[in-house]
């Protein structure tokens, strides 16, 4: 018996500032929803490298090790919020914590704070899937954050159609592809892989998911390992001290490459940063008429407008570099912003074939990033 109570004892030592970094991360995992108690603690496991964190919500899963120095092993789940809180308002001194495991009280000790809090047994936490066994490949961290970023906004959030609500990812010959859409855009971004090469997959990750990465990889070193499941039900994106896991959603992606316009009559060049802000202020008109900006395309310029009756109109003409046919489209603004705000690049081009057919929108003279947009159907003036 007092074998077992000292072997899951557990005293370490670590920066409040480091752990709470940590927690607030982690923490992001836990839904505000669950019905099960265990699902608002983080799990608190000590390791060869520290201190683990665990927390899900069964969909996604989120780990950090936290350098720390451990006196005796253990572990425990202790409340996320509460904990998260507590921890972010210490002054950053040497933090020890100590756990009674008779009692499951865990002791935080710091500067002038003496504080127990009241924990749940480790053995009460859900398992989580480890990622030992199953296809891996690598990835730059840098290049799959702003791949993730490129896409997911466009990916659907209405839960009737959960395929939707997922990120396709795709991976064929040592090349990664994601694409998201939700009936009214598409977004596609392709990145190189590497340790991928025999692997053909294709995997829907629910955008919400993909859209934490960038908090959990955050401040990682360079490249970002993907593991996907033997059963292909999760996948783990490991990187540095961090990990996210998350489930798959079931069911087939639509064929999106579809409803990519394979030819243009018109194609416009023009300054990225100048389009945004012409559109934002162009759009402040559209915002109680469906969000609909007009755009129209002649030689040398581009004119964008929007009206709404009770508030008035607005209108600029941007110089552009226009090739083809004059054409007047419309579309929704915000559709546009989004791609705008993500395409990383000084200038952008958008691809017309007539006023009814989808616009893309991309950088230039380059293939890894596309953004295709369906017009709206108004009256031209």
């Amino acid at each position: 018996m007092s074998a077992k109570a000292i072997a899951t004892q557990m005293k370490v030592t670590c920066r409040p500032s480091v752990l709470g970094q940590a927690l607030q991360v982690v923490s992001r995992a836990i839904s505000s929803r669950t019905t099960l108690p265990i699902l608002n603690n983080i799990l608190i496991e000590t390791t060869p490298e520290g201190l683990a964190l665990s927390a899900t919500n069964l969909e996604i899963g989120i780990r950090k090790l936290v350098p720390a120095e451990v006196a005796m092993e253990g572990s425990t789940t202790a409340p996320a919020r509460l904990l998260t809180d507590f921890v972010g308002t210490l002054p950053d001194e040497e933090l020890e914590m100590t756990l009674d495991a008779a009692t499951q009280s865990l002791s935080l000790r710091c500067a002038r704070f003496d504080t127990h809090i009241k924990c749940i047994e480790a053995e009460e936490f859900p398992p989580g899937p480890r990622p030992d066994e199953g296809d891996r490949l690598q990835v730059p961290l840098d290049e799959l954050i702003k791949a993730v970023e490129q896409t997911q906004m466009a990916a659907s959030t209405d839960e009737a159609r959960p395929v939707l609500t997922g990120v396709l990812v795709q991976v064929q010959q040592g090349n990664l592809t994601l694409a998201a859409t939700d009936g009214h855009r598409l977004a596609v971004r392709k990145l190189p892989a590497s340790g991928g090469a025999e692997l053909d997959a294709s995997l829907i990750v629910p955008a919400r998911a993909l859209a934490e990465l960038s908090r959990v990889l955050k401040g990682e070193p360079g490249q970002v390992e993907i593991i996907i499941s033997k059963a292909r039900n999760q996948i783990f994106f490991k990187a540095g001290n961090s990990e996210l896991t998350s489930r798959l959603i079931d069911g087939k992606y639509p064929n999106y490459s579809q409803v990519i316009p394979s030819k243009s009559s018109t194609k416009v060049r023009l300054a990225t940063s100048e389009l945004t802000q012409t559109v934002r202020a162009v759009s402040l008109f559209a915002r109680d008429s469906a969000n609909v900006i007009r755009v129209k395309a002649h030689a040398g310029a581009l004119v964008l407008s929007a009206t709404t009756n009770e508030v008035g109109d607005s209108k600029a003409e941007m110089p552009a570099d226009v090739e083809g046919s004059e054409i007047q489209i419309a579309f929704n603004a915000r559709y546009v912003l989004d791609a705008l705000g993500v395409i990383g690049e000084d200038q952008v081009e958008l691809l017309f074939d007539g006023p009814l057919s989808p616009g893309l929108i991309r950088p230039p003279g380059k293939e890894h990033y596309l953004y295709v947009i369906m017009p709206v159907r108004v009256a031209m003036s």
